[in-house]
Order: C-alpha cells, then structure tokens, then sequence
C-alpha cells in the first residue's frame, strides 16, 4: 500500500505568483503569439478553429481519443498511422494530404512528434497544422503547429480550460452564464493524501462526462489561476520523475532510455498485461491512467494504434511527487509486470 495516493485527479492549486507573472504557465504558453482564444474544452475550442477556417477535410492520428472525433464533427476525418513508438506515418501522409486540409498531431505524453513530421509540417504551408498540446506543459521543442492546442485541465488542477495560440486568425469564444465547475478538484485538495477518493473521483468522472464540443469561454477562475501558476517548477518536477521511472523500469518504458527534454503529463509503459497491473496498482493506491484504451479510428486499418491501446498505461510523475515516490512507483509496476 501507498504512503499515500499517488495520481488521479489535480487538486485545485493554490496561486504562487503575483497575477500575469511573466513565468506563469498563462504567460509562456502564450509568448510570442499575436492571438490567444480561451474555450471550456479543447474539442470546443477545434470544433470552433476548424468552422472558422473552413475546413473541408481534417487528418487525425490514429492513435487519439475520441473527444477528438466530437471536436472534429464539422468536417469530413480522415486517419493516419502511428508506428510502435507513437510516430505519424509520414510517408502516407505526405502523399495523401492536400492542399486546405488541416492534420492534427499529438505531442504525446508531452513530447513532440520526430523531426521527419515535424519538416513536413515545415514544408507544406498550404495545410493547417494544429499542434494539440493537450498532454504537453512543455514540449523542451519549438512549435511546429501553426496553431498550437492547450488542454489545461490535463495539466493541472483548475479543471477547464481549451486554449488556442498562434498565428491568427482565431475564433472567439461564445459568452456562458453557466460557468464549468470544479467540484472534484476543490475536494481533491482537502484530500491531498488521497485516503478518500469517494469524495472526489465520482465527482470527477461527472464533470468529465459533461463536457461537449460547444465553443464555450473559459471561465474566469481558471483564466485567472492559470496566469498565477509556475511554469518553470512544474516542468523541472516532471522532468526529475522521469528520469527515476526510466532509469527504474527499462525495457518497459514506451521510450526505453528516452531523456525527459520535455515535462511529461505521464510516463507509459507498455504491459501485456496492463489491466491487470492497473487494477493491482490502484489496490495500492497508485492510480494509472489508460491513454487510451478505447480508440475512435478502424482497428482493421490500424492494428497497431490499437494494439498500443490495449497495452500501454500511464504512471504519474507530476509535480505532486517526488523521486522516492517515484522509485515506489517503479518497484510496484516491475514487480507486477513479473
């Protein structure tokens, strides 16, 4: 058993900065971007992107969530591969995208895609390239999207939030007189040992469940928290974890031997048996997420995105931990993995 709970829900943070600190993690995602859009979810703020931009026609990895499918709804989707190791299948892509299509690429786990995709990104103004950052606090790379796609409830506990930064135009989003609520994280953080988990993960699993592809605004909550939160102490934290699960757990990683140049939402292993470790783990109190296990795209055309969905498992290394949790973290997948 745990010392204490270690993943699952974001607790609400508590404000470390003075407002628009230029190290906030507001202002560093925005840096450098003429244009800024703040939507409830990141399936509102594409659905919105791709309605403003006329897009005919959307390219998605064949490895995504399926919000990804509910923001994408107003256009015809079109899927590429992803190889074992989660890189776009350049070659099919460079020679079926065409001219006024947008591609959406992941920066998986945090990272960016290899540098193949990322010149032919470079190469081909005539597509919209949507960078989704939803698991990316920092991608330790330069931006490759021409639009760049935010997902802060992902990455810390204000529990809303899609942003969009880049080169413009940018659509607004529509004004709300029910703002999102965050129930769960608030109750999270009276529970920062996670010995109670009923009295926040239900909660959670129903603010999940409500959110949809309308292009809400951001509420102002999480506007504003997001302007007084660290960037650069969270990065370095998940940084250091990775780097006690990877030298811990080895052949198991996604990435064996992968250096974290990024700040990482997880770090993936991949398991034959990942259900039955997620289960044993979470008896332990270490809760894993599943990145994803169910996928949106034809399993018959790409066998390989869906075999990574039913292998691969997400263990936390946020800035909530250090590296002895780390190293428990570590022994108790390897043992179970034997």
């Amino acid at each position: 058993m745990s010392r204490w709970g270690i993943g699952s829900v974001l607790p609400w943070p508590v404000p470390e900065l003075a407002p628009d600190d230029p190290g906030s993690l507001w202002a560093v995602w925005t840096a450098g971007h003429a244009e800024t859009a703040a939507f409830r979810t990141a399936r509102g703020a594409l659905a919105a992107l791709i309605a403003h931009r006329r897009v005919r026609r959307i390219w998605l990895p064949a490895y995504g969530c399926a919000a990804l499918v509910e923001g994408a709804a107003g256009c015809d989707i079109a899927w590429y591969g992803v190889d074992e190791h989660l890189a776009p299948d350049v070659t099919g892509l460079a020679g079926a995208v065409q001219a006024g299509d947008a591609v959406l690429a992941i920066d998986y786990f945090g990272a960016p895609p290899p540098r193949a995709f990322r010149d032919l990104a470079a190469g081909r103004p005539d597509v919209l390239w949507i960078e989704d950052r939803a698991q990316a606090l920092d991608t330790g790379a330069a931006d490759w999207g021409q639009v760049m796609l935010y997902s802060p409830r992902k990455l810390t506990g204000v529990g809303e939030g899609g942003l969009l930064v880049g080169a413009g135009p940018l659509p607004g989003p529509e004004a709300t007189d029910a703002p999102a609520t965050a129930e769960a994280q608030r109750a999270r953080a009276e529970d920062p040992d996670g010995f109670r988990p009923e009295a926040w993960f239900p909660v959670f699993q129903q603010q999940e469940a409500a959110f949809d592809s309308r292009p809400l605004a951001m509420g102002e909550d999480a506007r504003g928290l997001l302007a007084r939160l660290a960037h650069a102490p969270r990065a370095a934290r998940r940084r250091a974890n990775w780097t006690v699960l990877a030298e811990g757990l080895g052949d198991l990683a996604l990435w064996p031997g992968r250096a974290a140049e990024f700040a990482p939402l997880a770090f993936p292993v991949r398991l034959a048996n990942r259900d039955a470790v997620a289960a044993s783990l979470a008896e332990r109190r270490i809760w894993c997420a599943r990145h994803w296990a169910s996928l949106p795209s034809d399993p018959a055309e790409h066998p390989v995105a869906h075999r990574l969905a039913g292998e691969l498992l997400s263990l936390p290394c946020d800035e909530r931990y250090d590296a002895r949790d780390m190293a428990e973290v570590a022994e108790a997948v390897l043992a179970l993995a034997r």
